[in-house]
């Protein structure tokens, strides 16, 4: 059996998933982990040196799954509003059950080692996604003269929207104003299904 398939580490990868999407990454403690998971604290760091580890291996795996399905998009030809429609479904069941606590230790609190994780794995996405979009140029499903850099730098500013609490009083959760916002850049206000 290989250490990654090791049914106590997917166990605790599972719980962590489960706990940090529901409290956060700051209120959730290894020993919740390791209680929830039924696991001993040694098991926790026999595959995981911290909590942010953990968290880091999740986040880990649902963006190289969500590239792999967003390179797939760029080989399927599909229509534009098809492949707008994928990228749609992809975004929302990406952020499917995570609570805002866990939004904000993402993108908010320096502290706690996650902020500066998503910085630079987004950086590392965009430049792979913007591989995808000049394909999508080149096919047609994005305009010819959208500048691609200067669209996902604007994009990466709207994260801020999400911990905005005016902003946030007129959705009844991130996950709706992350859609919204994702909308809004597929489609700009133009009607669509």
């Amino acid at each position: 059996m290989s250490f990654t398939s090791n049914p106590k580490r997917t166990q605790i990868l599972a719980t962590g998933k489960e706990l940090f999407w529901k409290f956060g990454f700051k209120r959730v403690t290894i020993e919740e982990i390791c209680r929830e998971a039924g696991v001993s604290k040694m098991t926790f760091y026999k595959f995981f040196p911290n909590k942010l580890k953990l968290a880091t291996t999740i986040l880990d795996a649902i963006i190289e799954k969500n590239l792999v399905m967003i390179r797939k998009l760029s080989e399927d030809h599909e229509t534009p509003e098809k492949t707008f429609k994928k990228i749609l479904q992809l975004k929302s069941d990406s952020i499917k059950g995570i609570g805002e606590e866990f939004i904000k230790d993402l993108y908010v609190n320096p502290e706690e080692g996650l902020k500066t994780y998503m910085e630079e794995k987004t950086k590392k996405i965009f430049a792979e996604i913007i591989n995808v979009y000049n394909k999508g140029k080149e096919d047609g499903w994005i305009r010819k003269d959208l500048n691609i850099p200067f669209f996902f730098s604007y994009i990466s500013k709207t994260t801020e929207s999400v911990m905005n609490d005016e902003l946030m009083t007129y959705f009844d959760t991130p996950q709706e104003l992350v859609m919204e916002l994702t909308n809004l850049f597929l489609y700009g206000i133009t009607p669509h299904d």
